[in-house]
């Protein structure tokens, strides 16, 4: 703790009063208008209006407003195969900061339960992309901040190239509109934990048309 000290002020017919009075004028001036300055500052920053974060859509489908220091590295079209030999088209997005990731990928009319769409996720594109995958068989089921239900399971698995570990958690979505959303966040083994509070936060405040 800082303690403020302080002087008995000289009385004003006490000798010398006067000539103390002017030699110390200009500091006190000085440090007035250093004070107004500095602290006027911080009333006038406190008093604008606070940066909007941009926000990033998905073909029409998911609406996301990614956390600072988190930023788009890839877009573009995505297909996953479905069991039944079809194929569901959409669009993908990856986010990125540090180690971790943020894979979002929007699925118009896709229709059925966020439960059948993590499967067809799962199957159609975590056996593709990791080798020795193991999925959590427990189900997390979840409602976000707009209402919507959805799922939430984790894995790991390994990249095929480098054999490096990744462990992820994804977040699965369908609107009433039959629209769905998948909420793909991982990282290198041991790395998840730390941008697991991001990743929620980005996925709750997450809508889905």
């Amino acid at each position: 703790m800082i303690r403020s000290s302080f002087a008995v002020p000289a009385r004003p017919d006490a000798p010398g009063a006067a000539r103390s009075a002017r030699r110390w004028l200009p500091t006190v001036m000085v440090a007035l208008v250093m004070s107004v300055t500095v602290l006027g500052g911080f009333v006038i920053a406190g008093t604008l209006p606070a940066p909007e974060v941009s926000k990033i859509e998905l073909g029409g489908v998911v609406t996301i407003r990614p956390l600072p220091g988190w930023e788009v590295v890839r877009r573009e079209s995505a297909t996953i195969p479905a069991p039944s030999g079809a194929v569901i088209s959409g669009e993908f997005t990856q986010l990125t900061r540090g180690s971790g990731a943020l894979d979002l990928v929007a699925l118009p009319g896709v229709g059925g339960t966020a439960l059948e769409l993590a499967d067809v996720y799962a199957a159609g594109v975590l056996t593709r992309q990791l080798e020795r995958l193991s999925v959590s068989e427990l189900v997390e089921r979840l409602t976000l901040r707009n209402g919507l239900e959805g799922v939430r399971f984790s894995y790991i698995g390994s990249e095929p190239q480098t054999g490096a570990a990744i462990e992820g958690s994804a977040t699965i979505v369908v609107a009433p509109s039959g629209n769905g959303a998948v909420f793909d966040g991982w990282a290198f083994e041991g790395q998840l934990q730390l941008i697991s509070g991001e990743l929620v936060a980005m996925i709750e405040s997450a809508e889905v048309a």
